[in-house]
């Protein structure tokens, strides 16, 4: 014969496991700016915030995972020019007589078709992976910036590389924590 446990315990009992479970997170944001003078005379203005959540348990105070961020907002001439893709890290700008442009660093998550040899079955998994990327400044504003708009448009490698050869690039400091690989 079952043994029947009535629902009042059963209801006791999620209760204090949720309540012993539960979590209060600590975030911690860290805001660095770095300023400096190009070469090219433009003034370049670099500003991270480091932002660290660490979870951790409300009455037994278990630590359950800390995870990092940060983000990135670049400026030149005091704001004329702003890049703020947030979790790319930006490595250098490209300054050229036909516009700006800017190499970054940024971790894309893909999925990918992976097959289990044992099962003979195919399934999918999460891919990390940390890309170079290149955009192009677009200033359509006019009377005096004020009409219009300015944004940062995607282009390829290839763009980036052929106009390297004929402009002014420039470094861009930051803490190097997206780096890719060298295949040997």
């Amino acid at each position: 014969m079952a043994m029947k446990i009535p629902s009042y315990k059963i209801l006791f009992a999620i209760t204090l496991l949720a309540f012993f479970v539960s979590c209060t997170d600590k975030v911690k944001e860290t805001v660095t700016k770095k300023s400096e003078m190009l070469p090219n005379g433009m003034h370049l203005t670099i500003e991270k915030t480091d932002i660290k959540k660490t979870s951790f348990g409300i009455f037994t105070n278990h630590n359950y995972g800390t995870s990092h961020r940060f983000k990135y907002r670049v400026a030149v001439d005091q704001g004329s020019i702003e890049w703020d893709f947030g979790v790319g890290e930006p490595k250098h700008f490209l300054f050229c007589d036909k516009g700006i442009y800017i190499h970054y660093l940024n971790e894309n998550s893909y999925t990918e078709e992976a097959r289990d040899t044992i099962n003979d079955t195919i399934e999918e998994v999460r891919v990390t992976k940390i890309e170079s990327q290149y955009q192009k400044y677009i200033d359509e504003r006019y009377l005096f910036k004020l009409f219009g708009d300015a944004y940062w448009v995607d282009v390829t490698e290839e763009e980036y590389a052929r106009n390297k050869s004929l402009c002014s690039e420039q470094a861009i400091p930051n803490d190097n924590e997206l780096t890719i690989d060298a295949v040997e």
